[in-house]
């Protein structure tokens, strides 16, 4: 039986017997505003007598599989709106309060266990926290919402923290609040149930919280803490079935799928969340086999015939690892084999679609496939027999089980690493290839989950890296999309974030300036629930980006401006910007000096209407932009161009508004020396009168009016004013 996906690929998660939402498209989602302050006031909880009972979440029987899927959020990655599904994670994962929509329908296929509902009503009448442990699948996450609604209602939020930074429950200030706290892709340190149950006391009047875990980080931090957690063991699996297929629009009696002795025995033990695979698995065999004509009201009665439809969901169900061993030991003709790949990336598209970009995929392989002359050969209809594939009648190709697909491109990727870069550029060439734009865009986001599933299987970035740098020449959007969703994947995501990191430092070599500008927007979105590191990623970035003669491309430094401004125009990034940029000044890092430079001189550019905005803005902080000039003035060599131009327009504002001569002038003296400063730097005031001196060099450029002149000077003479080493006047007062 294969592993359920990865909990973020399933929104809030696999715990919650999903298997990822669906829906159209969005346009690309705006940058929010920043994680809510721990002081909001809460909306007033709905009350118990509120509550949408288990009746009133029991669905309607869908009108068609796909609105089933929609509706329980369950089937293939086929369809899969990465763009809600992206921005659902980031919402939850930012603290924002679940809707009643979203814990409806994360509750909709929901199994009460009345064992697991005693124990953990007891730990919160007792405590008000509980810790839920248990594996991949168990339901943890709906279990934490019943209990938490069933309190407080559907004022119900997830703890916005970043990966491993510490927790404390002091921080959680809203009253009458339901919190889930997510560790279950980490292991908290020893002492971390210690703490936990100490610091319970704490929590606000009428909040709860919910902790989520593995038992295996639990047994190492959570020592001396009895009474305070409890392992899920799930409800029956035949019942979770039964819930699942409940709204389902089968054609085959719902008991006969339920009750079939293979399918009782094929999911004995399992978890909820694997048991949603084979509910997924039943709906799309008969899908698959009511498009092909096979399955009719007729045929829906016949015990032999649902007899192998059930065989068939087993099969669909297991990885087909076996079953795809055997056909390659029998079809060792290329031919057959890059036929039944192309149809595998291509599902649903028509046949010649899928024969061309085979003929396409031999020669990416730099194979010679014999030329077929008149019939010489298999046509496509025994081609996609062979394939265990249907020719339908609309002209596409479809594969007779359910998973199929996703498992042939998942054999090849085990099976030939060696043809993975070949193959990467085959892919991305067929997302670009596709005339009709929602295939492109399914296409492209089946290709975005298996690359994430690659990824944390085999724990390497080189596929996720190959495909989103090709693709970030033709397809921006899925390139984009798909390093934001395998950042966020709980077995993936720490893996994607370092890889970032080491991108963005330019450890990996020199990075294109297309596949730049997809890391820069990639780090936007991420921004809200990992600011400290997306932040470090996008000012090494600015600092990286440089080519060998000191320039940098034009459309990198425009995006990574527009992103810093539009960061930097959020109340809630601000001051954390301004933090980052004062630490990496402090430091002893070359890298780190040089990325506070660089970010600073792209935010002192940004204009107000009377001049530099840094200077401008009501929230202005003067000694920290003082404290930054004085980083961006270098202690040797020549300064960056970045600055210059910072520099000049600074000056240039100067000129044009009286009103700011002095604040400038007060900047920079500051800059140069500050009142509180241990030591003294000569060499930065030789930059600043280098800086001084490119805005209004000597003799003058004829297009320069004199008053520039008259403020360098001016500029000049009040930092040899406040230069200690500068000489005393023959006739000053001596101390």
């Amino acid at each position: 039986m294969s592993e359920p996906a990865s909990d973020q690929h399933q929104s809030p998660a696999v715990d919650g017997y999903l298997a990822g939402p669906q829906g159209t498209d969005p346009a690309p989602p705006a940058v929010p505003d920043g994680p809510p302050p721990a002081t909001a006031s809460p909306p007033a909880p709905a009350g118990p007598e509120s509550f949408p009972d288990h009746a009133a979440l029991r669905p309607e029987r869908a009108e068609s599989y796909a609105e089933w899927r929609s509706l329980l959020r369950i089937g293939t990655n086929n369809g899969f709106a990465i763009g809600t599904l992206i921005q659902q994670s980031i919402n939850r994962l930012r603290g924002i309060p679940l809707t009643r929509k979203e814990i409806d329908d994360c509750l909709r296929p929901y199994v009460p266990q009345p064992d697991d509902e005693t124990a953990t009503t007891k730990i919160l009448d007792d405590r008000r926290v509980v810790v839920l442990t248990g594996s991949d699948g168990s339901g943890r996450f709906t279990t934490a919402l019943q209990m938490l609604r069933s309190r407080v209602g559907d004022n119900i939020r997830q703890v916005s923290r970043e990966p491993k930074a510490p927790f404390d429950v002091a921080g959680l200030t809203e009253k009458r609040t339901g919190w889930i706290l997510d560790l279950r892709a980490e292991t908290p340190h020893t002492g971390f149930g210690r703490e936990l149950k100490h610091d319970s006391d704490e929590l606000p009047e009428g909040s709860f919280l919910v902790v989520l875990m593995s038992a295996t980080a639990w047994t190492k931090c959570g020592k001396n803490t009895e009474g305070l957690a409890h392992e899920i063991a799930g409800p029956p699996p035949a019942e979770v079935l039964a819930k699942l297929l409940e709204p389902a629009p089968l054609l085959i009696d719902h008991g006969t799928w339920t009750g079939h002795p293979d399918i009782t025995g094929g999911i004995k033990g399992l978890r909820p969340g694997q048991v949603a695979a084979w509910a997924g698995a039943i709906v799309t065999t008969e899908e698959l086999e009511r498009d092909a004509g096979r399955l009719t009201t007729a045929t829906a009665d016949d015990r032999n015939y649902t007899d192998r439809l059930v065989g068939s969901v087993v099969k669909a169900a297991e990885n087909w690892r076996r079953m795809l061993l055997a056909w390659h030991n029998k079809y060792q003709d290329s031919d057959y084999r890059n036929f039944l790949l192309a149809a595998a990336v291509l599902e649903g598209a028509t046949s010649q679609s899928v024969y061309e970009a085979s003929a396409d995929l031999a020669a990416d392989f730099d194979e010679d496939p014999a030329p077929r002359p008149g019939q010489k050969g298999l046509g496509v209809i025994a081609l996609a027999d062979a394939a265990d594939a249907d020719l339908l009648p609309d002209g596409t190709i479809r594969f007779r089980h359910h998973n199929k697909a996703e498992a042939v491109v998942d054999y090849f990727l085990d099976d030939r690493p060696h043809l993975l870069k070949q193959f990467t550029t085959w892919t991305a060439a067929q997302v670009g290839s596709l005339e009709d734009a929602q295939a492109s865009r399914l296409l492209a986001q089946r290709v975005s989950h298996w690359t994430v599933r690659y990824t944390a299987r085999h724990r390497t970035v080189r596929l996720l890296k190959e495909l989103s740098e090709q693709w970030s020449t033709t397809q921006q959007q899925a390139a984009c999309d798909m390093l934001v969703l395998a950042a966020l994947d709980d077995h993936a995501g720490s893996l994607v974030r370092g890889a970032l990191r080491r991108w963005a430092r330019g450890e990996a070599g020199t990075l294109s300036d297309p596949f730049t500008i997809v890391i820069v927007r990639a780090c936007r979105r991420l921004i809200d629930v990992h600011p400290a590191s997306m932040l470090n990623r996008l000012t090494e970035l600015a600092s990286s980006t440089v080519t060998a003669d000191g320039a940098r491309s034009g459309d990198v430094t425009e995006t990574i401006s527009q992103t810093l401004n539009t960061l930097w125009d959020r109340d809630g990034q601000r001051r954390a910007i301004r933090r980052q940029l004062s630490q990496w000044a402090d430091a002893t890092n070359r890298s780190q000096q040089r990325a506070a430079r660089d970010t600073f001189a792209h935010l002192a550019q940004r204009r107000g209407p009377t001049g530099p905005s840094l200077l401008t803005d009501t929230d202005r902080d003067l000694t920290w932009v003082a404290s930054m000039w004085r980083n961006a003035l270098p202690t040797h060599g020549e300064p960056p161009l970045s600055v210059v131009e910072a520099f000049g327009y600074w000056m240039q504002a100067a000129l044009d508004h009286p009103s700011l001569t002095d604040t400038t002038e007060q900047v920079f003296r500051q800059a140069v020396h500050a009142d509180r400063d241990p030591y003294y730097s000569g060499s930065r005031l030789v930059a600043m009168q280098k800086l001084l001196f490119s805005w209004a060099p000597t003799p003058p450029p004829a297009h320069q009016v004199g008053e520039a002149v008259h403020l360098r000077d001016r500029y000049l003479a009040a930092l040899q004013e406040q230069d200690p080493a500068t000489s005393p006047e023959p006739h000053a007062p001596q101390s």
